[in-house]
C-alpha cells in the first residue's frame, strides 16, 4: 500500500486553551475519584494525574499523530489519499473483503485491547469493514444510490470523497447475534450495549450518535466506531458531543491534507 506524508498542525486559540484547561481539570478529577462516567474503577479510561504528560500535551501529541482528522460532507478527502501506517486487524469477520481489514496502527492496537477486554465478559464483536479505498467506497455509494436514490443514500452512506472509512480511523463492527450483519439491531445486543458503555475507555466513539444528524450529517449508526484516542473519546462520551462539536469547540483537528476544517 502506498504512503502519504501529511502535516498535522495544532491551531489552538484563546478559546480552545480554556476548553483544554477545563478538560484537564475534569479528567484529573475523574481519575482522582477512580471513575469515568458510569464506569467506576475502569482501567485506562483517563490520563492519570501522575502521568508524565498533561492532558494538553497528550492532545497535541494525538493531533500530531493525525487522530483528529475529519472527513464529512463539508470536508472531503483527495481520491489519492491513503493513511501511511495501515495495519491488518486481528479480529474481523472472515467473509468480508480482505482489503478492508486495516486500520491505522494505533487504532488496531486499541481495538485489540477493547476486544480482549470484552471477551473477558463473554462479549464478542468483530470488524466488518474498516479502511476503504476510494474505489471500494465508490462501489458502495453507487450501489446505495441505485437501490434507494441519491437523497436517501446520502443519509446513511458516504460519497467516496467524504467517507471517514478512508482515514483508517473508522470501523464498522457486528456480532453473531445479528449474524455479523451491519444493522440497527446491533445496538440492542449485548455486544452493542457493551460497546456503547465502554468504547471510550479504549479511545473509540460512536461516530454517528442517535438524533445528531444535524451535526454529523448522517443518521444513527451504533456499529460505526471512530478512533480518536482515550483523552478525546472520554471527553466526547462524558459530555455527549459529536466529533464535529468537539473539534469546532477546541480548534483542534484538520482535513486529511492538513488544511483547516470547514464548519457550517
Amino acid at each position: 500500500m502506498s504512503k502519504n506524508n501529511n502535516s498535522w498542525k495544532l491551531r489552538a486559540t484563546a478559546g480552545s486553551a480554556a476548553v483544554l484547561l477545563a478538560m484537564s481539570l475534569s479528567l484529573t478529577a475523574c481519575d482522582m475519584s477512580g471513575a469515568s462516567g458510569e464506569n467506576p474503577g475502569s482501567s485506562g479510561s483517563v490520563l492519570s494525574a501522575a502521568d508524565d504528560m498533561t492532558v494538553s500535551d497528550k492532545l497535541k501529541e494525538d493531533e500530531a499523530n493525525g487522530l483528529f482528522v475529519i472527513a464529512n460532507k463539508l470536508n472531503e478527502i483527495d481520491p489519492d489519499y491513503e493513511p501511511e501506517d495501515l495495519t491488518e486487524m486481528t479480529y474481523y469477520v472472515e467473509d468480508r473483503d480482505p482489503t478492508t481489514r486495516y486500520m491505522r496502527a494505533e487504532a488496531v492496537e486499541a481495538f485489540n485491547r477493547m476486544h480482549e477486554a470484552a471477551e473477558k465478559e463473554d462479549i464478542d464483536f468483530r470488524m466488518t469493514t474498516a479502511y476503504r479505498s476510494h474505489a471500494f467506497q465508490n462501489i458502495l455509494w453507487t450501489q446505495n444510490v441505485k437501490a434507494r436514490g441519491e437523497e436517501e443514500a446520502n443519509k446513511t452512506s458516504a460519497r467516496p470523497e467524504q467517507s471517514e472509512h478512508r482515514t483508517g480511523l473508522a470501523t464498522d463492527i457486528s456480532c453473531e447475534d445479528v449474524n455479523w450483519q451491519v444493522t440497527s439491531k446491533f445496538k440492542d445486543t449485548d455486544a452493542g450495549k457493551w460497546v456503547a458503555k465502554h468504547a471510550h475507555e479504549y479511545g473509540f466513539i460512536i461516530r454517528y450518535p442517535d438524533g445528531r444528524e444535524d451535526s454529523t450529517g448522517y443518521t444513527y449508526e451504533s456499529w460505526h466506531l471512530r478512533y480518536v484516542g482515550v483523552t478525546v473519546a472520554t471527553e466526547i462520551w462524558e459530555r455527549d458531543l459529536t466529533l464535529e462539536e468537539f473539534l469546532e469547540e477546541t480548534g483542534l483537528g484538520s482535513k486529511a491534507d492538513g488544511s483547516e476544517i470547514v464548519f457550517e
